[in-house]
């Protein structure tokens, strides 16, 4: 019966979160860490116990992305985004373009890959983890902090700019096909989407959550932000935008309101238990055997990851005159890349726009690239005081 291994599957994947969770605690890692690390125990591609339906796990996995991108929403107003918008929108858009454009060589001159192959999986790496790196800001309670707050500000405008590539992907693929026109269409539906959004969230948004507010019903509340948040998520896909990217947009707009605020305190448990499922998906989805095939394009994409972005990424800080603190920490941040990486090679996998096996190499990469960025992260974070002690002691 199909019903109840669903909800086996559903077990495995919130107790192998638990067993992850917890190893990571004690051993002073991220949790998301242990997460990622627990699916591999439930993988269809390693030895043990295995879920049935990844599929239907995937898809609980999204809902926890879109929930963390709406609460995103909600904590930036759209104040904060204005005051790093300059630098943000600098960088968030050179670095994609240089670390791409070291792939494009990589890819062309020493693989032999195809143009638009090595254009696409060039964006792949250049795309840093919003999801990764809000958990990481979360846990350190330094979302309002200067490098949070550019941190996220060029997360989001990467993401952005990925949501648009997702728009010429088919074309991308057949040159011969006429895709100009239906991207142009696009474009037109998305920025009238977004006025609309925009405008309902000064008219009509406030009263309804004023209306609500005043039944003072905890579960009311809650139902109406999920509507708001999946409803206008919807739209987003429709006009040509992801699911993610359109709650991001609900947060912003319903950003402010003292209802809101309240009822995102209730939904906070919630947001978190899709989450775990989303990272502990990752590891599902990771095939062990393909990636020590490929280990060698693994290490060489590592060595951009975490070498050449970091690198490129402070400097461009120091350029726009950040101070030294906050640019190594934002090069050190973007250093990793997460789930938009691994949407983007989905999209792109059935097109033929990257190879095969890439994918499985992707995830490994993915979950390799966090697990060094948090330990230099905390190397660096503590580098200062074991400086200053080792001084003292001499």
């Amino acid at each position: 019966m199909p019903t109840p291994l669903i909800f086996q599957d559903l077990f495995y994947v919130w107790l192998v979160g638990l067993i992850g969770g917890l190893i990571a605690y004690l051993a002073k890692q991220p949790l998301l860490l242990g997460y990622m690390l627990g699916g591999l125990l439930i993988s269809p591609f390693t030895p043990g116990p295995a879920i049935q339906h990844p599929e239907t796990v995937q898809h609980l996995a999204d809902f926890g992305v879109v929930l963390l991108m709406f609460s995103l929403g909600l904590e930036l107003a759209p104040v904060g985004l204005r005051r790093v918008g300059r630098v943000s929108l600098a960088i968030g858009t050179l670095l994609p373009l240089l670390v791409t454009g070291l792939w494009v060589a990589v890819g062309r001159r020493v693989l032999g890959w195809p143009l638009a192959q090595s254009v696409v999986v060039g964006c792949a790496l250049s795309i840093s983890s919003t999801m990764v790196i809000t958990k990481m800001l979360m846990e350190r309670g330094e979302l309002k902090a200067a490098y949070g707050e550019a941190l996220l500000g060029i997360a989001i405008i990467e993401d952005c700019l990925i949501m648009g590539l997702l728009l010429f992907l088919p074309m991308m693929a057949d040159p011969s096909q006429r895709q100009l026109a239906s991207v142009v269409w696009v474009s037109v539906k998305t920025v009238a989407l977004l006025a609309l959004i925009f405008t309902l969230g000064l008219r009509v948004v406030p009263r309804l959550l004023t209306l609500v507010g005043r039944t003072r019903d905890p579960e009311l509340s809650i139902l109406v932000l999920l509507a708001l948040a999946m409803g206008i998520g919807v739209l987003g896909v429709w006009s040509g935008l992801s699911l993610e990217l359109g709650a991001f947009v609900a947060g912003l707009v319903l950003s402010g309101s003292e209802t809101t605020s309240q009822t995102m305190g209730r939904m906070l448990p919630m947001r978190d238990l899709f989450v775990v499922t989303f990272f502990v998906s990752l590891g599902v989805l990771l095939n062990p055997s393909v990636v020590a095939s490929h280990w060698l394009l693994l290490a060489g994409l590592l060595s951009i990851v975490l070498g050449f972005k970091m690198v490129v990424a402070t400097g461009l800080c120091l350029a726009f005159r950040s101070r030294w603190d906050v640019a190594w920490r934002v090069g050190v941040g973007l250093s990793q890349i997460g789930e938009f990486s691994i949407v983007l090679c989905t999209v792109a996998k059935p097109l033929g726009l990257i190879p095969a096996d890439f994918y499985h190499v992707v995830v490994a990469a993915s979950l390799l690239s966090i697990l060094i960025n948090t330990f230099v992260f905390n190397l660096l974070e503590k580098a200062p005081s074991m400086l200053s002690s080792m001084r003292h002691h001499g």
